[in-house]
């Protein structure tokens, strides 16, 4: 049996009774063709059910229109919402995404930036606790235009998107201040993600020393996770609970790790916001629904995701890029698990 022949872009144009280069731009969705032309063109194709070749328009003009986007946990909220926001933004510019995974692990990193380098990508979004030098020593190689969301990094050899974490906790122990508390503490990230770990725990520390709230024993209320998850917040509340230390807010480094705190909190007798206030960071959904709802810190996860693509698919078009470092505004999300103290801080007070 004959192969059926391939139709090609030249049997199109010929079909619409306009030029290869014309049926191309209306393809490439380019400006400089007429409604006209342009609905006879796209006519055409459904006709003789064209199929561009991806492959070979790739190597022609080397480019693959794809952006590949790398997230520690496909599983995290906090990270499908950013990379709604970079597929919206890449779709309205006809790209395309290849999303990757890696656990947080730095040799995952490495290999996923590697592999999105042989497919050709055009650009990449990274989102890492710690980018290690290794793994910015592979995107340079790399030699791919880059996009890192919530990663400190002042090199500007990296487009980069965040918000002020310090401020963004320094605010929320404010409101806990605001509210009348002045035995707070932490639920703190992992050390080894400096921005939302550290910087977090600093804002914690500077919003109590600037209300002279700062307890005898520095870091007395803190306790310290190696993960930011459900798990982890009820482990260290446990944690906290145990030490038999008096506290009457909790501020949590995740709404994941908040979630967890209010969990041992009921478990333990103690009631939410009553007995105990607590705070969260990001905002995710769960936060509105649970029981009950959590004052948390808004991060506009959807336009870090949508501006890392937008910045990046600039880039690639050759405009200017006049600001690479990005600072984005939080707020705080108040919701019921906050209040004022009630009878521990009475006690504590007398």
């Amino acid at each position: 049996m004959e192969k059926e022949k391939a139709v090609r872009l030249l049997d199109v144009a010929h079909r619409a009774g306009v030029g290869v280069g014309t049926a191309s731009r209306v393809l490439n969705h380019e400006p400089g063709v007429s409604e006209e032309k342009r609905q006879r063109v796209l006519r055409a194709i459904e006709e003789m059910g064209y199929r561009r070749n991806a492959i070979a328009r790739s190597l022609k003009v080397n480019r693959t229109k794809t952006l590949g986007v790398i997230i520690p946990d496909i599983a995290n909220e906090f990270y499908c919402e950013v990379v709604r926001g970079a597929e919206d933004a890449a779709c309205s510019q006809h790209y395309n995404i290849i999303l990757c995974s890696t656990d947080s692990d730095t040799r995952r990193e490495i290999s996923t930036i590697t592999m999105l380098a042989e497919k050709q990508v055009d650009g990449v979004i990274m989102l890492s606790y710690e980018c290690r030098p290794e793994t910015l020593d592979a995107l340079k190689c790399a030699g791919l235009p880059t996009a890192l969301i919530s990663t400190l990094c002042t090199d500007d050899a990296f487009i980069t998107i965040n918000i002020s974490n310090f401020k963004a906790a320094y605010e929320a122990v404010e409101h806990l201040i605001a509210l009348g508390h002045r035995s707070i503490a932490m639920l703190a990230g992992p050390a080894n993600d400096i921005d939302g770990g550290e910087n977090r725990l600093l804002g914690y520390r500077d919003a109590l020393v600037a209300h002279g709230l700062q307890p005898r024993t520095p870091d007395a209320l803190v306790v310290q996770s190696s993960a930011y998850s459900y798990e982890a917040g009820y482990a260290c509340t446990q944690k906290l609970l145990a030490s038999q230390q008096v506290f009457t807010a909790v501020f949590a480094a995740s709404d994941h790790m908040a979630v967890g705190c209010v969990k041992a909190l009921w478990d333990s007798g103690l009631r939410v916001p009553e007995d105990i206030s607590v705070v969260g960071f990001d905002n995710l959904s769960i936060t509105e629904y649970s029981t009950p709802p959590i004052t948390t810190v808004n991060q506009p996860r959807y336009e870090m995701g949508r501006l890392a693509a937008q910045k990046i698919c600039a880039v690639l078009a050759g405009q200017p890029m006049e600001q690479r470092h990005m600072t984005l505004q939080h707020n705080i999300v108040c919701r019921g698990s906050t209040s004022v103290p009630g009878l521990l801080e009475r006690y504590v007070q007398k």
